[in-house]
């Protein structure tokens, strides 16, 4: 299965507040994330589902908790059974904890969102590229500084970055890869046919190859000479049409001033 995902990286920052719900909308899944090591950001994350539900409804949600490197120097700073009991309390689909540095668990955090987009599909316009080949838009969403563009960055790039740089807005990014079809549960495999064959039905004028034929068929059929010879020949046909409406016209008003001249000429002739 081809994946095309849609990477949305927005600021935590209070002062971006104002326009983080208006990237909400059109999302297929989103990954609710908070830093291990700061118990701050995990207990803003009520903040965050409340916005994500009264913007985008029902949509799934991946609880991560990133910086599990920091666990060996700190030690577990969040307990695991807070953590438990907050996926429980907002009825979240799983919890995942990553490390952008050590690379742990990123591919699988990325592949999570796209298998439970899958399960969640519509499709919505734009997500149906192909019956194997999918497109969507994910978010991560989170306090400032939790790792959410180093996790994406990791995904995409394979490999950590020690420059960092606050997201300034929001930050995006395209990655494609695919999800070997054993991975995927039949439970995927079947919302996906019934899907697909839903989409078609609603918009099969989109998908019909006899309506939207290839540029290179037509140009095998019509070629480019033949096409402009019969352009050519439109051209001057319309010229003798016009020319030939011109002549009619004036051929008709000349009949018209004989007739009148003879009509004055037979008056003064007879009745002088």
């Amino acid at each position: 299965m081809k994946i095309t995902l849609s990477l949305w990286d927005i600021a935590g920052q209070e002062r971006f507040d104002f326009f983080k719900t208006d990237f909400y909308k059109g999302v297929a899944a989103i990954g609710l994330v908070f830093d291990l090591s700061r118990p701050d950001t995990f207990d803003n994350i009520d903040v965050y589902f409340n916005d994500i539900r009264n913007s985008s409804g029902n949509i799934p949600i991946i609880l991560v908790g990133n910086k599990n490197d920091l666990k060996k120097d700190l030690g577990e700073i969040i307990p695991r059974e807070k953590i438990i009991k907050k996926v429980n309390q907002h009825h979240l689909l799983e919890y995942i904890e990553t490390s952008a540095l050590e690379n742990e668990n990123v591919d699988n955090l990325f592949n999570r969102l796209a298998i439970v987009a899958l399960l969640d599909l519509k499709p919505r316009i734009g997500e149906f590229v192909d019956i194997d080949h999918f497109r969507f838009k994910v978010l991560l969403v989170g306090d400032a500084s939790v790792g959410k563009s180093s996790l994406i960055k990791a995904f995409a790039n394979k490999e950590f970055t020690e420059e960092y740089k606050l997201t300034v807005g929001l930050d995006f990014m395209t990655q494609n890869f695919e999800i070997p079809d054993e991975d995927l549960p039949k439970e995927v495999q079947d919302i996906i046919k019934k899907s697909v064959k839903t989409f078609r039905k609603k918009f099969k004028r989109l998908y019909k190859k006899e309506e939207v034929p290839k540029i290179s068929s037509i140009r095998k059929k019509t070629p480019t000479k033949k096409i402009l010879l019969e352009t050519a020949s439109d051209q001057e046909n319309d010229k003798i049409k016009k020319n030939t409406h011109f002549s009619k016209k004036i051929l008709l008003l000349s009949l018209t001033i004989v007739i009148i001249t003879l009509m004055i000429i037979i008056f003064f002739f007879f009745f002088r």
